[in-house]
């Protein structure tokens, strides 16, 4: 499996600055830039492919290519439907778009998403060597009414890992909030597909 690539960011973050200074405790501005620096760390800990819950947070695009039409699954999650497009490039290097109604979004029990195409479709022969398949999706929990929607544990973990960063007096006792952080997060973590 070829590695996923970020197609389109998220466009906030899971929990704002106001808000985790809210829930430390923090008046002044003075730190602002330091706690959003400290927000942005501890979701690059989460998330996308190299982050330890394999997962996507804010909703974000990511492309993902393949060598051939077999297993169409999707590394990261939770993906939002529906599928954004598949493409596929021949071995001249055009590029065709399949139609929507060739294929659809599925998700199995462990809630790992991949492409079913249906019975009826022909799947090109002629295909490039490598990465001739790209799927392009949406993953992580939806922006609404432009604010995030990423489930309250997670954002209470992200509070934890700031406070450890930012806060001298929360080091002594940090041991605690990281097995709390820990507790949190452990339900998201993705395994390999």
């Amino acid at each position: 499996m070829h590695r996923p690539v970020l197609v389109t960011p998220p466009a906030i973050l899971p929990i704002s600055v106001a808000e985790v200074k809210q829930a430390l405790h923090i008046d002044a501005a003075d730190d602002d830039v330091v706690i959003e620096r400290e927000i942005r760390a501890a979701v690059a800990h989460y998330e996308g492919w190299t982050g330890i819950l394999g997962i996507c947070l804010v909703e974000q695009t990511w492309r993902q290519d393949f060598d051939n039409f077999d297993c169409l699954r999707l590394p990261l999650g939770p993906v939002i439907p529906p599928v954004v497009a598949v493409r596929w490039r021949n071995t001249a290097g055009q590029i065709a778009t399949i139609n929507a109604s060739e294929y659809s979004l599925q998700t199995d029990g462990a809630g790992r998403s991949f492409l079913r195409f249906r019975n009826g479709y022909t799947r090109p022969s002629d295909l490039y060597e490598t990465g001739a398949v790209q799927v392009e999706y949406k993953a992580g929990w939806p922006v609404v009414e432009g604010a995030s929607t990423v489930p309250d544990d997670i954002r209470t973990a992200i509070i934890f890992r700031v406070q450890l960063a930012y806060d001298e007096a929360a080091k002594t006792g940090g041991e605690h909030l990281a097995r709390a952080e820990n507790a949190l997060i452990s339900k998201y973590r993705r395994f390999s597909i």
